[in-house]
């Protein structure tokens, strides 16, 4: 078997074209790389040089060996990561609700992925780079299944002099035109404020403190969910208390959420999920 460092040589050599200037870009001696070449050259039974320069075949061979050291890369990569995923449970989510009760939990044995992901969740399964995620739609197939979680539900926060507020119940059609504050990032509830809002002025806000401090200083109106109370960053700025909190009676306001996750992989995320779906259960 051809040892790495023959073909890393190899496709080293390709790249500066000389001896000279791989031996010393690879920190080598130029009889140590001459013989290196030689050695490979003898393995494979073939001539990779001509008069010191790649020949044709040495050039097939060294974009082949760029193939298969990449190649190599990725499969130690992959069991590394497969490695990781036995041990410790990593999750991911696709809006900040789950993400919330996942943070609540305090669980040592998760890592959590907190950038949002909103496509791959089959692939990112699959390929053992998430080992659970928490979405609004649930997925089944000949490998993969779902187990709910819970409803996140959506209100929007109004100065008590605002005319909506007489309205036990309100819809996002009733905000038109109204300009409202949302904290940033928020996955796909962005979409269902631009789609369900007829001409909306949402302002986006990303920093917490900034966040909070608008809210404050504004008769702006914002949104919340049952959820929100599990923020420990807007508990520590501190949501303005004199609001009026009406619920969005439209049904997309009330998401659905899922945990995904390989079914070979049941009996490791279930003791996870049943925790998710208590601390759920206290603000459903």
């Amino acid at each position: 078997m051809i040892e790495n460092y023959l073909l890393e040589e190899l496709v080293a050599f390709a790249k500066y074209g000389t001896i000279a200037k791989m031996a010393e870009a690879l920190g080598l001696t130029q009889p140590a790389v001459t013989h290196s070449m030689k050695k490979l050259e003898d393995e494979l039974g073939v001539k990779l040089f001509i008069r010191l320069y790649l020949s044709e075949t040495g050039k097939y061979t060294a974009r082949e060996a760029k193939k298969l050291i990449n190649d190599n890369l990725d499969f130690i990569e992959k069991v590394k990561q497969f490695e990781k995923d036995q041990t410790t449970l990593i999750i991911g989510v696709n809006a900040p609700g789950p993400l919330l009760v996942l943070r609540s939990l305090k669980d040592k044995n998760i890592q959590i992925e907190n950038t949002l992901i909103e496509n791959n969740f089959k692939n990112l399964l699959a390929e053992h780079q998430m080992t659970c995620l928490l979405g609004n739609f649930p997925i089944e197939d000949r490998d993969l299944t779902s187990t709910y979680l819970g409803t996140e539900s959506m209100s929007i926060n109004l100065p008590a002099e605002n005319e909506l507020g007489k309205s036990k119940e309100l819809s996002f059609k009733m905000l038109k035109g109204k300009t409202i504050l949302s904290p940033s990032p928020i996955g796909f509830w962005t979409k269902i404020y631009h789609d369900e809002i007829p001409d909306n002025k949402i302002i986006f806000q990303d920093k917490t403190k900034e966040y909070s401090e608008i809210l404050h200083y504004s008769v702006l109106p914002f949104f919340t969910t049952n959820l929100t109370i599990l923020d420990t960053q807007q508990q520590k700025y501190q949501l303005p208390s004199n609001r009026i909190i009406r619920l969005l009676k439209d049904k997309i306001a009330h998401q659905k959420f899922y945990a995904c996750y390989l079914k070979q992989n049941k009996k490791r995320v279930m003791p996870l999920i049943e925790k998710l779906q208590d601390q759920w259960s206290k603000f459903d």
